[in-house]
């Protein structure tokens, strides 16, 4: 007995079974036994017992796996004592796989294994012949406690490594649980990251198409649109919208290379360093005429000469079958990104702006001079047109018929007669008899001699 306690060690988990044949193989040598198995008792289920090592066969037996009270072994197990029995030799071990081949019957011996009263293991011997007496010695039945002990010992391994394996699994579950949480709370904050921008981006829209309503409002008649406040209105609103610190409307007939000021707004803050005139970059145009959309732009790429005052610019062109005609500018303190909705929303603003300007164009080259003609000839007087450009630059075929300290009050009269529109009368402390109608393009003049 003391050889075969001297396998009762502490191995690996993959020596285990070697280690155990090793046993039993000893055992059937000491004891004249051709056939001995070794059952274990499930780690967790202990009413299971698994097949685990075997002498006298070279495969695995009939039997695997048993439960407790199954036969004659599961019996052996719930009754936790040994238990023998002579069957068949085929019914727990196939003839090819054991040295009983010629035997039709064996006597089995079904033999737990315990410790503290609870079975551990179960030791199976098949023998030709009774075997009872060699198992009733003390030896005997104190290397079957220790073997217990050692099962059990085994058992709380495994028990222990099932734990710590399933702990690994559900440690491993839980962080990927963890990981999916936190992919979809990522998932969650972009879906309500894009609401976010999308309720904005809505809320923007609806604040820029209540502007472009109320904008198209003013232009919807010719007649109101005529007075050049109304322009002014009209740009004050767009740039306070924005933020913008002034705005500028710019026109040129299909004839001229060079544009004109139609309407501008700034506060006095900012208006007292705007140029009279505004030479546009011939690049600016070419990109305008190129992309034909509101574009993005600092001063140095609009003015060809002088300062604005202004570092950032959004510019919305307007278009006609002949090229670009107008432009609508709204001036900021520093460079200003512009984004869809924006650049959208200021090619439609541009385009009902210039179309009411078209329209007065219309309505004052048919309507008016017609009329100042038909008054003419009624009164004796003379009608005759005064460009813009050239009432900007003081350059009036009868000022000489003014006496001279009235010319400059006479002059800016007419200047500021562009920016107003509408009828316009000389100053009443100058002698003249005549009348005029202004637009952005100049004015018709209707004069008495």
């Amino acid at each position: 007995m003391k050889k075969l306690s001297d396998y009762l060690i502490p191995v690996e988990e993959e020596a285990f079974g070697p280690l155990q044949t090793q046993l039993l193989q000893a055992l059937c040598q000491a004891y004249q036994v051709p056939v001995a198995m070794l059952y274990l008792a499930d780690a967790q289920e202990g009413s299971r017992f698994d097949y685990e090592a075997g002498s006298g066969i070279s495969g695995r037996p009939t039997l695997e796996t048993f439960q407790v009270g199954e036969g004659l072994l599961g019996y052996a197990a719930l009754e936790k004592r040994p238990l023998s029995e002579r069957i068949p030799a085929h019914v727990l071990i196939s003839p090819v796989l054991s040295p009983l081949v010629e035997l039709e019957a064996a006597f089995w011996y079904a033999i737990p294994l315990l410790y503290q009263d609870q079975v551990q293991g179960l030791l199976v011997l098949v023998a030709p012949e009774d075997k009872d007496s060699l198992w009733e010695s003390a030896e005997w039945r104190d290397f079957l406690n220790e073997w217990g002990a050692y099962l059990q010992s085994v058992r709380s391994r495994r028990y222990i490594q099932m734990l710590l394996e399933k702990t690994q699994i559900q440690n491993q579950e839980l962080a990927t649980r963890e990981e999916e949480l936190r992919q979809n709370l990522e998932e969650l904050s972009v879906t309500q990251e894009e609401m976010r921008r999308t309720q904005e981006l809505l809320m923007e829209r609806t604040r820029w198409q209540e502007l472009t309503i109320d904008l198209f409002a003013l232009t919807s008649s010719a007649t109101a649109f005529e007075g050049t406040s109304l322009m002014r209105i009209f740009l004050a609103q767009a740039s306070r919208f924005m933020e913008a610190q002034g705005a500028l409307a710019l026109w040129r007939e299909p004839e001229s290379q060079s544009f004109q000021i139609v309407s501008r707004w700034a506060p006095k803050s900012i208006s007292q360093f705007w140029p009279e005139s505004w030479a546009i970059q011939e690049s600016l145009i070419e990109r305008l005429e190129k992309e034909r959309k509101t574009i993005s732009a600092v001063s140095q790429e609009i003015l060809s000469q002088g300062e604005s005052g202004l570092v950032g610019w959004y510019v919305a062109p307007y278009y006609d079958a002949r090229g670009l005609r107008g432009m609508l500018l709204f001036g900021f303190l520093e460079a200003q990104p512009i984004n869809n909705e924006v650049e959208s929303a200021l090619r439609s603003l541009a385009i009902a702006f210039f179309s009411a300007v078209e329209r007065i164009h219309r309505a004052i080259t048919r309507d008016y001079p017609a009329l100042l003609e038909a008054i003419a000839d009624i009164g004796g007087g003379k009608t005759l047109f005064l460009n813009a450009e050239a009432i900007q630059k003081g350059d009036i075929p009868w000022l000489n018929e003014i006496p001279l300290v009235q010319r400059e009050a006479y002059v800016s009269a007419l200047q500021r007669a562009l920016e107003k529109g509408g009828l316009w009368r000389p100053p009443s402390d100058i002698a003249l008899r005549e009348i005029g109608l202004a637009s952005f393009k100049g004015i018709w003049m209707l004069r008495f001699s």
